[in-house]
């Protein structure tokens, strides 16, 4: 019994860790994409515009470097059965598998575009906890694909979740502005895309019985293929280029060097994140773990206020709390109704 409380605290402690790295992944974006005043006394950042094709070529860059990390270094280790499990994905009795792998990865690649518009739009914890409304988009399409019908408590969650959305939104006065229209609206498409990749990632796992490392590996090198696309087809293909300004990178010459440096420094922290949350997983479980995974709007605004200065309005922490309870007490409820 102590063996197993110990083990319950680490995977607690793990899974918090997780919710800090990736929330400290959130603030370092923000700074790749505004300038900023870190403690309030040092300028960084603003290497490139918060536009839709530099949010495409960073994702691009952050992908080509967690993809080796992943694919020879952390994952081997992590499951030694990785290479065999993604050579089998071509088999012919694997392809229903391998098509909701690569559409997992596409909403994956589509939450993190319109998520890097938002960060640079809008501050960091207002833009995590719009995103944090995946939860009920994804209840409603479990219910809608598999029947699994939310019960009135988890209803009434929802509603108190998207209260506290509301009460997080800037000052009316401020949504004259298009960034902060661009960075609410983006933020909330990414929250809507990421729930899809979460729905299928559950059908991976249930139906197929697939392995997350592997299924984890597969999942960015569709997000990495599908950057790489996207960069070379809105810059580099004249027509594409004329119909689609919006999509063209744009980075000045004297960039490159701070863009790598943070874009790496982006890529450690996330496959920090992912490790500790699989860790963390393999001792407490993935329902658990999501509901921990809750604290992230908070980690986000705590982080943005320490390291940037951002502040909040009372509303608005009030609105980011309400967000967090909501979503920690309906995966609460998710895990009861799954352990009945």
């Amino acid at each position: 019994m102590k063996y197993q409380s110990s083990n319950q605290g680490k995977g607690i402690l793990l899974v918090l860790l997780a919710s800090v790295m990736l929330s400290m992944q959130n603030v370092v974006a923000k700074v790749i994409l505004r300038e900023q005043y870190l403690f309030g006394h040092f300028q960084v950042g603003g290497w490139i515009a918060p536009t839709l094709g530099n949010s495409l070529l960073v994702l691009m860059m952050r992908m080509l470097l967690m993809v080796p990390l992943l694919a020879f270094f952390v994952g081997p280790r992590l499951y030694p059965l990785l290479w065999r499990d993604l050579i089998q994905l071509t088999q012919v009795n694997r392809l229903g598998l391998l098509g909701r792998i690569v559409g997992s990865g596409i909403f994956l690649f589509l939450s993190q575009c319109f998520m890097y518009v938002a960060l640079g739009n809008i501050p960091a914890g207002i833009a995590i906890t719009m995103f944090f409304t995946y939860p009920t988009v994804t209840l409603l399409l479990t219910w809608l694909l598999f029947g699994e019908r939310p019960n009135w408590s988890t209803g009434l969650g929802m509603i108190v979740l998207y209260c506290g959305c509301f009460l997080s939104i800037p000052a009316p006065e401020s949504l004259k502005t298009a960034n902060l229209l661009l960075g609410v609206g983006t933020a909330v498409t990414a929250g809507i895309a990421f729930s899809v990749n979460v729905v299928l990632t559950q059908t991976c796992s249930q139906r197929f019985n697939f392995h997350p490392v592997p299924f984890s590996l597969a999942n960015i090198l569709t997000t990495l293929l599908l950057s790489i696309s996207s960069v070379v087809t809105f810059n580099y293909i004249p027509i594409i280029v004329k119909l689609f300004p919006i999509a063209k990178f744009t980075v000045a010459p004297g960039m490159w060097i701070s863009l790598w440096i943070s874009v790496l420094i982006l890529a450690l922290v996330t496959v920090a994140g992912y490790l500790l949350n699989n860790y963390g997983i393999l001792l407490i479980g993935a329902s658990f773990s999501s509901t921990i995974g809750s604290t992230g709007p908070i980690f986000t605004s705590t982080l943005a206020w320490f390291f940037l200065g951002e502040i909040l309005r009372i509303h608005q922490v009030i609105g980011m709390l309400i967000v967090s309870i909501s979503v920690a007490l309906i995966s609460f409820q998710r895990i009861n109704v799954q352990t009945q």
